[in-house]
């Protein structure tokens, strides 16, 4: 049986970062299920998108071998790679905020370049696979001010599930907190299951089967909890949300993104900090707290400084409060059926509570 050779008509062999770096809105983006090597194809050419790029090359190129196992014979590879680059070119990723009532469809790969007109297409041959990207996604990949990176690592790269890469994705943009609250609704179009499994057990059963296992010993090894609904009547309480957990997750210092959003965010972020709140418990809770909670807080704070009874100890009393803050915070968002979205189109840092 032949084995797929690599290709030698590449004057140079394709430079890959060990990290995908995008904005926030593509993570949450609804994208639609493709198969791993579809994935490990986009993850190849994003890694070649530099952070200090001021525009998408004209394309980019992938040796078959990078995608694939090296164990695939020449016909299985082709065979694999035509159906990855037809679900590519199928794919739209759908940016949407329904806060603000808007919806836009982007369509991810463009085929309206040919090699007679333009010199390059999108296409697959001998070992190489170009990728022509849609110019209309530039924003969302290059001089970003808001975005998520995760690691296009061995871990991931070597992943043998969809579900298991998709997590993967999303769970790298809560590194700083090591919590990921989501909604049932939301989750289920994030991992494409709009109208699968309308038992929610057996859709966190089948979407995170393998990811539980897959994900053992990375970056994002996690456990997760359902949150059910309160009620009062009788009756077995239904599944609201799903919290996930990393295991290795460490609340660090606050993201430099963070103070770039606004100058209100810059604000409250060094009031708090002025206040001895430590960088992590700001960044484990601020998401949960908000912005205007977290301004009513300062409020209270400052009051207290101006009277007779000022805070002794700023560090501890202010590190108290702002805790407490963030699990009620945590459980109100947690238990509310009218759960609390994330306002992605408009911050990366606060939750909104309406």
């Amino acid at each position: 049986m032949s084995q797929l050779a690599l290709p030698f008509n590449l004057i140079e062999k394709p430079k890959y970062k060990e990290y995908v770096k995008q904005h926030w809105n593509v993570t949450f983006a609804r994208q639609k299920k493709v198969s791993v090597c579809a994935k490990r194809i986009m993850a190849r050419v994003l890694t070649q998108i530099k952070d200090n790029d001021l525009i998408l090359s004209p394309f980019y190129i992938i040796q078959a071998s990078d995608v694939i196992s090296n164990r695939q014979d020449a016909k299985s590879a082709y065979k694999e790679i035509k159906k990855s680059l037809l679900e590519l070119v199928g794919q739209i990723w759908n940016f949407e905020d329904p806060i603000e009532n808007v919806f836009v469809p982007r369509a991810l790969i463009d085929t309206s370049k040919t090699k007679a007109d333009d010199g390059f297409e999108t296409s697959y041959k001998k070992g190489l696979i170009t990728i022509v990207l849609n110019k209309a996604l530039t924003p969302y990949f290059i001089a970003l001010a808001h975005y998520s990176i995760y690691e296009a690592n061995e871990d991931y790269m070597g992943f043998n599930s969809w579900y298991s890469m998709r997590m993967f994705e999303l769970l790298a943009a809560f590194k700083d907190t090591g919590v990921w609250i989501v909604p049932i609704d939301e989750y289920r179009e994030l991992m494409d299951c709009k109208d699968k499994y309308p038992n929610v057990p057996m859709l966190l059963d089948r979407t995170l089967r393998e990811p539980l296992t897959e994900l053992i010993g990375t970056l994002y090894e996690f456990t997760y909890e359902p949150i059910f609904e309160e009620r009062k009547e009788k009756g077995r309480p239904g599944i609201i949300a799903v919290k996930f957990n990393l295991k290795s997750a460490q609340p660090k210092a606050i993201p430099e993104e963070w103070y770039q959003y606004s100058d209100e965010h810059k604000k409250v972020l060094l009031k708090l900090k002025n206040f001895k709140v430590s960088e992590p418990n700001i960044t484990r809770y601020a998401k949960a707290i908000g912005i205007t909670k977290a301004k009513k807080i300062l409020k209270g704070w400052e009051e207290k400084e101006r009277s007779n009874r000022k805070i002794d100890n700023k560090e501890k009393y202010c590190n108290a409060v702002w805790v407490r803050s963030g699990k009620a915070a945590i459980n109100k968002i947690a238990n509310t059926p009218l759960f609390v979205r994330i306002k992605i189109t408009n911050t990366p840092l606060f939750y909104l509570l309406s």
